[in-house]
Protein backbone atom coordinates (compact mmCIF):
# COMPACT_ATOMS: atom_id res chain seq x y z
CA UNK A 1 0.00 0.00 0.00
CA UNK A 2 1.82 3.63 -1.39
CA UNK A 3 2.87 5.69 1.38
CA UNK A 4 2.59 3.12 4.75
CA UNK A 5 5.23 3.73 7.01
CA UNK A 6 7.32 0.28 7.68
CA UNK A 7 7.85 -0.66 11.07
CA UNK A 8 10.74 0.88 13.12
CA UNK A 9 14.13 -1.63 14.00
CA UNK A 10 16.14 -0.91 17.46
CA UNK A 11 18.99 -2.59 16.62
CA UNK A 12 20.40 -1.81 19.67
CA UNK A 13 17.83 -3.62 21.80
CA UNK A 14 17.18 -6.37 19.62
CA UNK A 15 13.15 -5.65 19.36
CA UNK A 16 10.86 -4.31 16.51
CA UNK A 17 8.91 -1.16 17.48
CA UNK A 18 5.52 -0.80 16.01
CA UNK A 19 4.48 2.80 15.55
CA UNK A 20 1.30 3.61 17.60
CA UNK A 21 -0.68 5.16 15.34
CA UNK A 22 0.83 4.28 11.98
CA UNK A 23 -0.80 2.81 8.72
CA UNK A 24 -0.32 -0.81 9.23
CA UNK A 25 -3.03 -3.09 8.12
CA UNK A 26 -4.60 -5.37 10.39
CA UNK A 27 -7.49 -7.61 8.60
CA UNK A 28 -10.29 -9.28 10.65
CA UNK A 29 -11.39 -12.50 9.34
CA UNK A 30 -14.73 -13.23 11.04
CA UNK A 31 -17.48 -10.66 11.04
CA UNK A 32 -19.65 -13.30 13.84
CA UNK A 33 -19.39 -11.56 17.56
CA UNK A 34 -15.85 -12.37 18.24
CA UNK A 35 -14.26 -11.28 14.99
CA UNK A 36 -16.44 -7.60 15.48
CA UNK A 37 -14.99 -7.37 19.02
CA UNK A 38 -11.41 -8.19 17.56
CA UNK A 39 -11.68 -5.62 15.21
CA UNK A 40 -12.85 -2.99 17.80
CA UNK A 41 -10.17 -4.03 20.04
CA UNK A 42 -6.91 -3.30 17.26
CA UNK A 43 -9.21 0.07 16.60
CA UNK A 44 -9.06 1.05 19.89
CA UNK A 45 -5.23 -0.30 19.92
CA UNK A 46 -4.54 2.54 17.08
CA UNK A 47 -1.65 0.44 15.58
CA UNK A 48 -3.20 -0.33 12.48
CA UNK A 49 -5.97 0.04 9.76
CA UNK A 50 -8.56 -1.94 10.75
CA UNK A 51 -10.28 -3.96 8.06
CA UNK A 52 -13.28 -6.77 8.86
CA UNK A 53 -13.90 -9.63 6.53
CA UNK A 54 -17.24 -11.67 6.29
CA UNK A 55 -18.33 -14.49 3.47
CA UNK A 56 -21.63 -13.40 3.52
CA UNK A 57 -21.59 -9.90 1.16
CA UNK A 58 -24.81 -8.82 2.18
CA UNK A 59 -24.50 -8.73 6.23
CA UNK A 60 -20.89 -7.05 5.45
CA UNK A 61 -22.47 -4.17 3.16
CA UNK A 62 -25.14 -4.27 6.02
CA UNK A 63 -22.63 -3.20 8.78
CA UNK A 64 -21.07 -1.06 6.49
CA UNK A 65 -23.89 0.69 5.90
CA UNK A 66 -25.57 1.01 9.56
CA UNK A 67 -22.07 0.93 11.56
CA UNK A 68 -23.56 -1.62 13.48
CA UNK A 69 -22.99 -5.12 14.38
CA UNK A 70 -26.35 -7.71 15.10
CA UNK A 71 -24.54 -9.05 17.68
CA UNK A 72 -24.31 -5.73 19.60
CA UNK A 73 -27.46 -3.67 19.23
CA UNK A 74 -27.10 0.06 19.45
CA UNK A 75 -23.70 -0.04 19.69
CA UNK A 76 -22.07 1.79 17.19
CA UNK A 77 -19.07 0.35 15.34
CA UNK A 78 -15.76 2.72 14.70
CA UNK A 79 -14.45 3.34 11.59
CA UNK A 80 -13.15 0.36 10.13
CA UNK A 81 -13.39 -0.80 6.36
CA UNK A 82 -15.30 -3.53 5.32
CA UNK A 83 -14.97 -6.08 2.59
CA UNK A 84 -16.76 -9.88 1.78
CA UNK A 85 -13.72 -10.24 -1.23
CA UNK A 86 -10.54 -12.26 0.50
CA UNK A 87 -8.24 -10.62 -2.38
CA UNK A 88 -8.81 -7.37 -1.20
CA UNK A 89 -9.12 -7.51 2.43
CA UNK A 90 -6.24 -8.71 2.90
CA UNK A 91 -4.41 -6.91 0.18
CA UNK A 92 -1.02 -5.55 1.92
CA UNK A 93 -2.18 -6.73 4.99
CA UNK A 94 0.38 -6.84 8.10
CA UNK A 95 -1.51 -8.95 10.17
CA UNK A 96 -4.92 -11.07 9.44
CA UNK A 97 -6.64 -11.82 12.59
CA UNK A 98 -8.43 -15.26 12.51
CA UNK A 99 -11.91 -15.20 14.08
CA UNK A 100 -13.63 -18.17 12.32
CA UNK A 101 -14.60 -21.22 13.62
CA UNK A 102 -12.50 -24.51 14.15
CA UNK A 103 -14.22 -26.22 12.31
CA UNK A 104 -14.04 -24.28 9.00
CA UNK A 105 -10.08 -23.83 9.48
CA UNK A 106 -8.77 -26.54 7.01
CA UNK A 107 -11.13 -25.15 4.14
CA UNK A 108 -10.71 -21.76 4.84
CA UNK A 109 -6.84 -21.48 5.47
CA UNK A 110 -6.44 -23.15 2.62
CA UNK A 111 -8.42 -20.21 0.67
CA UNK A 112 -7.00 -17.80 2.60
CA UNK A 113 -2.96 -18.28 2.51
CA UNK A 114 -2.71 -17.49 -1.06
CA UNK A 115 -3.58 -14.03 -0.43
CA UNK A 116 -1.26 -13.11 2.61
CA UNK A 117 1.46 -11.39 2.15
CA UNK A 118 4.80 -13.25 2.29
CA UNK A 119 5.87 -11.78 5.64
CA UNK A 120 2.32 -11.02 7.06
CA UNK A 121 1.86 -12.72 10.41
CA UNK A 122 -2.14 -14.61 11.51
CA UNK A 123 -3.07 -14.09 14.66
CA UNK A 124 -5.63 -16.77 15.33
CA UNK A 125 -8.42 -16.40 17.93
CA UNK A 126 -10.03 -19.27 17.55
CA UNK A 127 -10.54 -21.12 20.25
CA UNK A 128 -10.93 -25.19 19.58
CA UNK A 129 -10.15 -28.08 18.46
CA UNK A 130 -11.12 -29.86 14.88
CA UNK A 131 -13.62 -32.20 15.36
CA UNK A 132 -12.37 -34.80 13.17
CA UNK A 133 -8.82 -34.57 13.24
CA UNK A 134 -8.74 -33.67 16.79
CA UNK A 135 -6.21 -30.49 15.33
CA UNK A 136 -5.22 -27.34 17.00
CA UNK A 137 -5.55 -24.34 14.67
CA UNK A 138 -1.83 -23.94 14.08
CA UNK A 139 -1.62 -27.58 12.84
CA UNK A 140 -4.34 -26.85 10.56
CA UNK A 141 -2.95 -23.01 9.60
CA UNK A 142 0.30 -24.79 8.63
CA UNK A 143 -1.05 -27.38 6.87
CA UNK A 144 -2.26 -24.91 4.39
CA UNK A 145 1.32 -23.79 3.94
CA UNK A 146 1.64 -20.55 6.42
CA UNK A 147 5.14 -20.88 7.93
CA UNK A 148 5.18 -21.75 11.67
CA UNK A 149 7.12 -18.66 12.92
CA UNK A 150 4.23 -16.32 11.16
CA UNK A 151 1.13 -17.93 13.33
CA UNK A 152 0.39 -15.99 16.67
CA UNK A 153 -2.26 -17.58 19.29
CA UNK A 154 -4.61 -15.51 21.25
CA UNK A 155 -6.68 -16.48 23.98
CA UNK A 156 -7.49 -15.51 27.81
CA UNK A 157 -10.71 -14.21 30.00
CA UNK A 158 -12.37 -12.64 26.91
CA UNK A 159 -16.08 -12.58 26.62
CA UNK A 160 -16.97 -10.60 23.28
CA UNK A 161 -19.86 -8.37 25.09
CA UNK A 162 -17.38 -6.91 27.76
CA UNK A 163 -14.96 -6.54 25.11
CA UNK A 164 -17.09 -3.88 23.23
CA UNK A 165 -18.51 -2.23 26.10
CA UNK A 166 -14.90 -1.21 26.88
CA UNK A 167 -14.19 -3.17 29.86
CA UNK A 168 -10.70 -3.76 31.03
CA UNK A 169 -8.90 -7.52 30.68
CA UNK A 170 -5.72 -8.83 29.51
CA UNK A 171 -5.00 -11.83 26.86
CA UNK A 172 -1.99 -13.78 25.94
CA UNK A 173 -0.26 -14.15 22.55
CA UNK A 174 1.97 -16.62 21.68
CA UNK A 175 4.15 -17.27 18.92
CA UNK A 176 7.63 -19.15 18.67
CA UNK A 177 8.65 -16.12 17.06
CA UNK A 178 9.09 -13.79 19.95
CA UNK A 179 8.90 -10.57 17.70
CA UNK A 180 5.94 -11.83 15.81
CA UNK A 181 4.68 -12.35 19.21
CA UNK A 182 5.66 -8.63 20.11
CA UNK A 183 3.71 -7.45 17.15
CA UNK A 184 0.79 -8.70 17.79
CA UNK A 185 0.87 -7.58 21.50
CA UNK A 186 1.39 -3.90 20.15
CA UNK A 187 -1.59 -4.98 17.65
CA UNK A 188 -4.03 -5.55 20.18
CA UNK A 189 -2.72 -3.71 23.66
CA UNK A 190 -4.07 -0.57 25.35
CA UNK A 191 -5.76 0.72 28.03
CA UNK A 192 -8.71 -1.91 28.67
CA UNK A 193 -6.73 -4.53 27.19
CA UNK A 194 -3.44 -5.77 28.83
CA UNK A 195 -1.72 -8.18 26.23
CA UNK A 196 1.13 -10.65 27.60
CA UNK A 197 3.27 -12.82 25.38
CA UNK A 198 4.57 -16.62 25.28
CA UNK A 199 6.57 -18.67 23.66
CA UNK A 200 4.06 -21.90 24.41
CA UNK A 201 1.91 -21.78 21.95
CA UNK A 202 0.45 -25.36 21.97
CA UNK A 203 -0.04 -24.45 25.77
CA UNK A 204 -1.81 -21.32 25.13
CA UNK A 205 -4.04 -23.10 22.23
CA UNK A 206 -4.71 -25.71 24.49
CA UNK A 207 -5.76 -24.06 27.12
CA UNK A 208 -7.99 -22.08 24.99
CA UNK A 209 -9.98 -24.93 23.28
CA UNK A 210 -10.58 -27.30 26.92
CA UNK A 211 -11.83 -24.94 28.93
CA UNK A 212 -14.62 -24.62 26.43
CA UNK A 213 -15.58 -28.51 27.60
CA UNK A 214 -15.42 -27.44 31.19
CA UNK A 215 -17.71 -24.24 30.75
CA UNK A 216 -20.38 -26.89 29.41
CA UNK A 217 -20.00 -28.91 32.47
CA UNK A 218 -20.49 -25.83 34.92
CA UNK A 219 -23.43 -24.95 32.54
CA UNK A 220 -25.30 -27.83 33.17
CA UNK A 221 -24.75 -27.66 37.00
CA UNK A 222 -26.68 -24.41 36.78
CA UNK A 223 -28.99 -25.51 34.79
CA UNK A 224 -30.09 -28.06 36.93
CA UNK A 225 -29.89 -26.09 40.40
CA UNK A 226 -26.86 -28.38 41.33
CA UNK A 227 -25.62 -25.38 43.32
CA UNK A 228 -21.90 -23.15 44.12
CA UNK A 229 -20.55 -26.12 46.02
CA UNK A 230 -20.78 -28.92 43.16
CA UNK A 231 -19.38 -26.07 39.99
CA UNK A 232 -16.64 -25.53 42.32
CA UNK A 233 -16.21 -29.01 42.58
CA UNK A 234 -16.65 -30.16 39.09
CA UNK A 235 -14.58 -27.09 37.69
CA UNK A 236 -11.36 -28.16 39.76
CA UNK A 237 -11.83 -31.73 38.72
CA UNK A 238 -12.96 -30.97 35.10
CA UNK A 239 -9.85 -29.12 34.64
CA UNK A 240 -7.55 -31.18 36.35
CA UNK A 241 -8.22 -33.99 33.68
CA UNK A 242 -7.95 -31.20 30.53
CA UNK A 243 -4.81 -29.94 32.34
CA UNK A 244 -3.68 -33.82 32.44
CA UNK A 245 -4.20 -34.06 28.89
CA UNK A 246 -2.67 -31.29 27.62
CA UNK A 247 0.88 -31.81 29.14
CA UNK A 248 0.58 -35.38 27.99
CA UNK A 249 0.32 -33.33 24.66
CA UNK A 250 3.32 -31.45 25.62
CA UNK A 251 2.05 -28.11 26.79
CA UNK A 252 3.62 -26.62 29.65
CA UNK A 253 1.84 -26.96 32.81
CA UNK A 254 2.48 -23.10 33.78
CA UNK A 255 0.47 -21.79 30.66
CA UNK A 256 -2.92 -23.79 31.88
CA UNK A 257 -2.87 -21.82 35.15
CA UNK A 258 -1.99 -19.12 33.39
CA UNK A 259 -4.70 -16.11 31.70
CA UNK A 260 -5.14 -18.83 28.37
CA UNK A 261 -6.08 -21.86 30.32
CA UNK A 262 -7.12 -20.60 34.06
CA UNK A 263 -8.20 -17.04 33.48
CA UNK A 264 -10.12 -17.89 30.33
CA UNK A 265 -11.44 -20.70 32.49
CA UNK A 266 -12.88 -18.80 35.30
CA UNK A 267 -14.45 -16.29 32.66
CA UNK A 268 -16.44 -18.92 30.90
CA UNK A 269 -17.73 -21.04 33.85
CA UNK A 270 -19.10 -18.09 35.58
CA UNK A 271 -20.97 -15.64 33.21
CA UNK A 272 -24.40 -16.49 31.00
CA UNK A 273 -22.33 -14.56 28.22
CA UNK A 274 -20.51 -17.56 27.51
CA UNK A 275 -22.05 -20.11 24.48
CA UNK A 276 -20.59 -22.67 26.04
CA UNK A 277 -21.93 -22.17 29.53
CA UNK A 278 -25.09 -21.02 28.16
CA UNK A 279 -25.73 -24.34 25.96
CA UNK A 280 -25.12 -26.39 29.27
CA UNK A 281 -27.59 -24.49 31.04
CA UNK A 282 -30.22 -24.87 28.40
CA UNK A 283 -29.49 -28.73 28.40
CA UNK A 284 -29.54 -28.86 32.32
CA UNK A 285 -32.86 -27.12 31.90
CA UNK A 286 -34.12 -29.66 29.58
CA UNK A 287 -33.47 -28.62 26.11
CA UNK A 288 -32.11 -31.18 23.29
CA UNK A 289 -28.53 -30.63 22.17
CA UNK A 290 -30.01 -29.48 18.62
CA UNK A 291 -32.92 -27.04 20.63
CA UNK A 292 -30.03 -25.69 22.40
CA UNK A 293 -28.03 -25.02 19.30
CA UNK A 294 -30.94 -23.33 17.73
CA UNK A 295 -31.26 -21.11 20.34
CA UNK A 296 -28.01 -19.80 20.85
CA UNK A 297 -27.41 -19.61 16.74
CA UNK A 298 -23.69 -19.25 16.69
CA UNK A 299 -20.97 -22.13 16.75
CA UNK A 300 -20.35 -23.64 20.64
CA UNK A 301 -16.90 -24.40 19.92
CA UNK A 302 -17.08 -27.09 23.55
CA UNK A 303 -19.22 -29.67 21.42
CA UNK A 304 -16.61 -30.56 18.50
CA UNK A 305 -13.75 -29.98 21.56
CA UNK A 306 -15.19 -32.52 23.99
CA UNK A 307 -15.25 -35.30 21.28
CA UNK A 308 -11.56 -34.54 19.68
CA UNK A 309 -10.38 -34.31 23.73
CA UNK A 310 -11.90 -38.23 24.06
CA UNK A 311 -10.38 -39.00 20.83
CA UNK A 312 -6.83 -37.61 22.00
CA UNK A 313 -7.48 -38.84 25.21
CA UNK A 314 -7.59 -42.68 24.14
CA UNK A 315 -4.76 -41.53 21.77
CA UNK A 316 -2.85 -40.57 24.45
CA UNK A 317 -3.33 -43.14 27.07
CA UNK A 318 -5.16 -40.01 29.63
CA UNK A 319 -8.48 -41.09 31.75
CA UNK A 320 -11.10 -38.09 31.02
CA UNK A 321 -13.54 -39.03 33.37
CA UNK A 322 -15.79 -35.80 33.71
CA UNK A 323 -15.35 -35.44 29.70
CA UNK A 324 -16.60 -38.99 29.06
CA UNK A 325 -19.52 -38.00 30.96
CA UNK A 326 -19.86 -35.30 29.25
CA UNK A 327 -19.70 -36.89 26.02
CA UNK A 328 -22.40 -38.83 26.76
CA UNK A 329 -24.80 -36.81 27.33
CA UNK A 330 -24.08 -34.32 24.38
CA UNK A 331 -23.59 -37.57 21.76
CA UNK A 332 -25.56 -40.58 23.78
CA UNK A 333 -28.50 -38.98 25.67
CA UNK A 334 -27.83 -39.97 28.61
CA UNK A 335 -29.27 -37.87 31.41
CA UNK A 336 -27.40 -35.80 33.57
CA UNK A 337 -28.19 -37.14 36.99
CA UNK A 338 -27.05 -40.70 35.65
CA UNK A 339 -23.75 -39.20 34.43
CA UNK A 340 -23.46 -37.48 38.04
CA UNK A 341 -24.29 -40.46 40.19
CA UNK A 342 -22.02 -42.39 38.24
CA UNK A 343 -19.15 -40.01 38.69
CA UNK A 344 -20.32 -39.55 42.10
CA UNK A 345 -20.04 -43.50 43.11
CA UNK A 346 -16.90 -44.27 41.22
CA UNK A 347 -14.41 -45.73 43.66
CA UNK A 348 -12.38 -43.45 46.27
CA UNK A 349 -8.95 -42.14 45.45
CA UNK A 350 -6.21 -39.83 46.62
CA UNK A 351 -6.67 -36.25 45.44
CA UNK A 352 -3.41 -35.46 44.44
CA UNK A 353 -3.36 -39.19 42.15
CA UNK A 354 -3.62 -39.36 38.51
CA UNK A 355 -6.15 -41.23 36.45
CA UNK A 356 -5.12 -43.79 34.01
CA UNK A 357 -7.32 -45.31 30.89
CA UNK A 358 -7.22 -48.87 33.36
CA UNK A 359 -9.16 -47.90 35.65
CA UNK A 360 -12.87 -48.62 34.71
CA UNK A 361 -14.60 -46.50 37.58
Amino acid sequence: MPGRKRPEICVALGCVVWTRGGPLKLTVLGSGSWGVALAILAHRAEASEVWLWGRDAAKVEAMAQLGQSPFFPGLELPTIRYSSDLSVALADADIAVCALPCASLPTMTREIVPFLQPEAIVVCGSKGLHPETGQRPSQIWAEAGLPVAQFVALSGPNLAREIVAGAATSSVVASVDGDNAKKAQTAFDSSSFRVYTNADVLGVELGGALKNVVAIVAGLGDGKGFGDNAKAAIMTRHWREMARLAVALGAGEATLWGLSGLGDLLATCASAQSRNHRLGTLLGQGRTLEEARREIAQTVEGIHTCRAALELGERHGVFLPVTRGLGAILFQGLPVEVALEHLMNRPGRSDSEDETPKMSG
